[in-house]
């Protein structure tokens, strides 16, 4: 996997606004409202998504709306890997990159050279602050 996140950083394909996020601040509830897809980072690196199109998170992926659950893994790069478990013994989708903006925002970019297909936001009050609390009482 190390392989993977350092040929993207050598090619220079980072998708478009992303940037590198401190994986503490990410668990939490990243919805998009015109859609209803969502995608929820789990503390402890599980996750579950719902209402995804296959083409959102592929590029060659259908509009078929899917709901998943796996594992996700940050990356030393600006996205973590979304690893989705198996279906009856069979593992039906892929790994998926989810880009990260900030702790507020992450999004779906299959294609470095295409468009964002999917932005999801966090919801608030759900998960991690924006800021972490300060140390003064």
């Amino acid at each position: 996997m190390l392989l993977a996140a350092a040929a993207v950083l050598a090619s220079g394909c980072a998708g478009a606004g992303a940037v590198n996020v401190d994986p503490d601040r990410l668990p939490g509830v990243y919805r998009d409202d015109e859609t209803g897809a969502e995608i929820r980072l789990h503390p402890g690196g599980r996750f579950s998504a719902v209402g995804i199109a296959k083409s959102e998170a592929y590029q060659h992926g259908s509009a078929t709306r899917v709901d998943f659950n796996g594992t996700w893994d940050p990356t030393p790069s600006n996205f973590v890997y979304l690893q989705p478990d198996k279906i009856g013994g069979r593992q039906v989708l892929g790994d998926i990159q989810l880009w990260t903006a900030s702790p507020e925002k992450v999004f779906l970019h299959p294609d470095v050279d295409g468009p964002v297909t999917l932005e999801l936001v966090r919801n608030p009050g759900n998960g991690q602050p924006p800021n972490p609390p300060s140390g003064g009482g």
